[in-house]
């Protein structure tokens, strides 16, 4: 029961009639009521203040978690399809052309080529064709599922995918000395796919 409500009960009749007692008790009891009401104003205040700071806590919370989650791409399964197909796609024909081109450059350079018939030849031709179609196809598609990867896990920008992407890819090709060989052309295909986006963007803009 608070100051307020026991001095309901004070029976003032009993009091002694003495002027200044009785005015003595008065503003004691006011005294006590003013200090109590003051103390839960001040009560109320710090809820409020605690409140407030709670609020714009939860708020830099929320806003923090809103932005890193739409900074963040989400994985599909689609796109990661998508980009394995198209890097394969890009790759195989690139490479089809510079395995035959390679290929004529080589027969007409090769003593034994040169006197074979047409038909090995031509057989030659198509093996190192498809022999860099594939190479080829595997790396770009392998390079896009790698640039893929980096998009969803740390979303660096389009340059730096490019940059990561290709010193990992062209690090895995350097590791077998038999496709060594392939290494002007893969970094060939890798200045392309740079190419082609600083393209995109010009237009764009």
């Amino acid at each position: 029961m608070s100051s307020w409500e026991r001095s309901r009960f004070i029976p003032w009749s009993r009091i002694p009639e003495d002027p200044a007692h009785l005015s003595e008790q008065k503003e004691r009891i006011f005294r006590q009521l003013q200090r109590e009401a003051d103390k839960q104003q001040r009560a109320k205040e710090e809820e409020k203040q605690k409140a407030v700071v709670s609020g714009n806590e939860d708020g830099t919370a929320a806003n923090s978690a809103t932005t890193l989650q739409s900074s963040t791409v989400p994985f599909r399964w689609g796109d990661l399809f998508k980009s394995a197909a198209f890097g394969g796609t890009i790759g195989a024909i690139t490479g089809s052309v510079f395995g035959f081109m390679d290929s004529m450059r080589l027969a007409g350079q090769s003593e034994v080529l040169k006197n074979a018939s047409d038909m090995a030849k031509g057989k030659y031709m198509m093996e190192g064709t498809t022999r860099s179609a594939t190479l080829f196809g595997v790396f770009f598609g392998g390079f896009h599922v790698v640039k893929y990867g980096i998009r969803v896990a740390i979303d660096p920008g389009e340059y730096s995918e490019i940059a990561m992407a290709g010193g990992i890819s062209l690090g895995a090709l350097m590791y077998k000395p038999n496709f060594r060989p392939a290494m002007p052309y893969a970094t060939m295909l890798i200045l392309m796919d740079s190419i082609h986006l600083v393209m995109r963007q010009f237009e764009s803009d």
